[in-house]
């Protein structure tokens, strides 16, 4: 009997796919589980259409992401933060501190897991932050004050 997984499942397969299963066990383990749906046209059709639809949210979502991108390109983020008289900053500057400025600066809703820093910034200076959305990466140069 076909079905369309509605959740993962072990050894048969994962969500959203179509698969061929023992009729018993699709009418006694998967649909009363409601991990899986018959694969009627109805169900189909319907299965097809959540596909295309996420499909083109993906696309939106991409578009979007190289937008923002090709926005921060070749920009520089400024961050005064209080400092001793060596230079080392009295508080460590994370991605959330980073995604916040870039925020406050030109309103860019960045999530925090788009920067990528290799340690926590504690010194004054001039650093260059990667940002990496949907796949496309920018560097974003960034001076604390």
């Amino acid at each position: 009997m076909k079905v369309i997984l509605i959740t993962d499942v072990k050894k048969v397969g994962q969500r959203g796919s179509v698969v061929d299963v023992a009729d018993g066990y699709a009418m006694n383990v998967l649909i009363p589980q409601k991990k899986a749906l018959p694969a009627t046209a109805d169900n189909l059709k319907r299965h097809e259409k959540g596909v295309a639809e996420a499909k083109g949210r993906a696309d939106q979502s991409a578009a979007k992401a190289r937008e923002i991108l090709a926005d921060l390109r070749g920009k520089t983020l400024s961050i005064s933060a209080k400092a001793s008289e060596t230079g080392t900053l009295f508080k460590s500057l994370h991605e959330s501190d980073i995604t916040a400025a870039v925020l406050a600066q030109w309103g860019v809703t960045l999530p925090e897991s788009a920067l990528t820093l290799e340690h926590p910034i504690k010194q004054k200076g001039t650093y260059t932050v990667p940002i990496e959305l949907e796949g496309s990466s920018v560097t974003l140069t960034l001076e604390v004050k």
